[in-house]
């Protein structure tokens, strides 16, 4: 009787360490399959981002080249009638609008690189633009049109294309598209865009010295920046994928066109199972361009 009870005690604690072990393997599993799943999630996110900002730049890049060679709009720049360009202008964003549902804005520039018009305001003129405009010496030296997120006294995407009279170079259209689509179409889809500019540039993004700041960082677009103040932003590298106990978010660097290293996009989803991730990554540096990703 007492071997049978000593063979059922040590049944039972067998029984009892498979168990478990057991159980503690399916816990294991269990987190090991929510975090494959939020990191797929997480990776759809972002590729999403990505295609949606190279959809935008493609399309302001099409409507730069489409109306730098409108030929109202260049011969009333050839005949230097601000008030004509101006409303030539303003009535195709207004078609344009009506069309696309499009958000845009349009500047065009001398040939010296100083404003010449801008849409939005027919009073500013003759500002001089080459010291921090970079895309614009580009334009003009290739005489090719170019697209690329560009910091200004706003950041934005800006597409760029020269106006042409007779082959010869009199000017440039820049299209100006800002990041309110981009953030309205993540948030349908079940993300929220955060585009993060390094606070050392408010000398020259000086409309945006009084966005909401966090960390060396500013936010540019408008959505609520709460989600980010649990984020350490001062130890990210290229790209990868960080979360807090409400939010998981995938983040990639954007650099400008002489791949000075601007800010960071973000686009967030909820972490419903409190998943911790910090997985940070650089780009493969072959040359000086690889680590551009979206300019």
């Amino acid at each position: 009787m007492l071997q049978f009870f000593k063979a059922n005690k040590y049944l039972i604690i067998i029984v009892f360490v498979t168990s478990f072990f057991i159980l503690l393997t399916f816990y294991f599993l269990k987190h090991l399959n929510n975090s494959d799943d939020l990191l797929n999630n997480l990776e759809n996110s972002l590729n999403t981002t990505k295609n949606l900002f190279e959809e935008q730049k493609r399309y302001a890049l099409s409507l730069s080249i489409l109306l730098s060679e409108d030929k109202e709009i260049v011969n009333s720049f050839l005949n230097n009638n601000r008030v004509e360009t101006f409303n030539v202008v303003n009535r195709k964003i207004k078609t344009l609008k009506k069309l696309q549902n499009s958000n845009l804005e349009v500047q065009i520039h001398n040939k010296d690189l100083s404003t010449y018009l801008r849409s939005w305001d027919l009073s500013i003129k003759d500002i001089p633009l080459s010291s921090f405009r970079k895309g614009l010496v580009k334009v003009k030296e290739e005489k090719k049109p170019i697209v690329s997120i560009e910091l200004g006294k706003r950041l934005n995407i800006k597409a760029i294309s020269p106006i042409k009279n007779n082959g010869k170079y009199i000017g440039s259209l820049e299209v100006i598209v800002g990041f309110k689509y981009l953030t309205k179409q993540l948030k349908q889809k079940g993300s929220t865009l955060y585009v993060l500019l390094n606070k050392k540039y408010l000398n020259i993004a000086t409309n945006l010295k009084d966005n909401p700041k966090i960390d060396n960082y500013l936010l540019v677009n408008s959505v609520d920046i709460e989600d980010l103040k649990d984020l350490d932003l001062n130890n990210l590298k290229d790209y990868g994928y960080v979360s807090t106990k409400k939010h998981s978010f995938a983040y990639f660097s954007y650099y400008d066109l002489d791949n000075k290293h601007l800010g960071y996009i973000f686009t967030s989803i909820l972490n419903k199972n409190k998943i911790n991730l910090n997985n940070s990554f650089d780009y493969e540096e072959i040359n000086s361009n690889t680590k551009v990703q979206i300019k």
